[in-house]
């Protein structure tokens, strides 16, 4: 029977979002996913009517599109936002504001739909056959104008109420392309190299794929959509063959694009017959001061069952020194369970040789217990 993973359970403030609107749970843990900010950006003519002096709103006050204004107090994401002072979301609302007949495409889609990664270094995309095309969608392009938008015709046979949602609580009547249409236009970004990010360097991949990939398996976290519908959703846009690949190489469990690299790093490193399980939860018994035990839970990020082999990345909050005592006491509890367990960080994925070699040394190891345990 497998083990529930607390990380599912939702904290008093993103089930509070979750009732308001501005939170959708997706197949990961509610932190992979973006929660919708509450606070909205305002027109400044509209603010000048209402009485605010010409000073407030000057200095109180950040730009997020022509005429479109946000508190410069408004809460900022801790995601990189490139060129841009405020999250995909805020100049999304901002834009919408101005066109309110276009259709939210691209990165701002999957924003709403929960991406928290990338996104907010990306250009606004607008659909319209209304408003004439204009402005690039290329990231290093639009952030000399990070005040305009792109836009962009309709696809062909686009359907405003089939293709479309209305996600933010805030905008009710802000329609936004649907889950699988804003992961294929942003599989396109991608691969034709318009919005990218650093990665580390794997081998036998390109730079674009470990993207893809990357955004393939945060998009599999923070939504519900299946590769049935990525393949509906990217044909004509993306080759089958292209995508068959990149889909094989993807897997659900990712909670970070780092554990993405590291899983991509190790794919074929496993003797025949053994493979990688993503989230893997296991038992161990803890030992403590005062001579009891207890059972815990973990769950590695990346384990081969067969083998006893589990993997973790650990992000910054693994720098906390009370963490990282914990962590060390669990690797302790761990191996006297007869698992071999690698932790690896931001630092040592920096020196994949180093990395690969000891991740390398583990499983040699397990190959050898399990032999002699046969």
């Amino acid at each position: 029977m497998g083990l529930t993973n607390p990380a599912y359970r939702l904290p008093g403030h993103v089930a509070e979002a979750m009732r308001e609107g501005r939170y959708r749970p997706g197949n990961g843990p509610w932190y992979c996913s973006r929660i919708l900010p509450d606070n909205v950006p305002l027109i400044r003519q509209q603010l000048l009517d209402s009485g605010v002096s010409r000073w407030r709103v000057d200095t109180r006050y950040d730009a997020v599109a022509h005429g479109v204004l946000l508190a410069t107090d408004t809460e900022r994401t801790d995601e990189d936002c490139g060129a841009y002072r405020h999250c995909v979301i805020m100049r999304a609302r901002a834009q919408l504001l101005l066109h309110p007949e276009c259709v939210l495409g691209g990165w701002g889609a999957a924003g709403y739909h929960g991406l928290k990664y990338w996104a907010d270094a990306a250009p606004i995309l607008l659909l319209s056959d209304t408003v004439p095309p204009r402005g690039s969608d290329v990231t290093a392009d639009a952030a000399e104008h990070p005040l305009r938008a792109a836009v962009r015709v309709l696809p062909p046979g686009f359907d405003l109420e089939r293709d479309t949602v209305t996600p933010d609580p805030a905008f009710p009547t802000l329609r936004v392309v649907s889950a699988p249409i804003a992961l294929a236009q942003c599989l396109r970004s991608v691969l034709s190299g318009k919005h990218d990010w650093r990665t580390v360097e794997i081998a036998g991949l390109s730079h674009t794929d470990i993207c893809a990939v990357q955004l393939l398996d945060a998009f599999t976290q923070c939504t519900t959509i299946t590769h049935t519908q990525i393949r509906e959703a990217c044909r004509g846009i993306l080759g089958s063959r292209q995508l068959t690949r990149l889909l094989a190489l993807s897997m659900p469990g990712a909670e970070s694009p780092r554990e993405t690299e590291l899983r991509l790093f190790v794919r074929e490193m496993l003797p025949d017959s053994h493979v990688w399980e993503t989230q893997v939860g296991v038992q161990y018994r803890e030992e403590t001061s005062w001579g009891a035990t207890r059972t815990r839970a973990t769950f590695f990020d990346l384990a081969c069952r067969s083998l006893r082999i589990g993997l973790y990345y650990d992000g910054k909050h693994h720098e906390d020194a009370d963490q990282t005592e914990r962590d060390f006491e669990q690797l302790q509890d761990l191996r006297d369970g007869q698992w071999i367990v690698v932790r690896i960080n931001r630092k040592l994925m920096a020196n994949p040789r180093k990395m690969l070699r000891q991740i390398a040394l583990a499983i040699a190891s397990a190959v050898i217990a399990r032999s002699a345990a046969e």
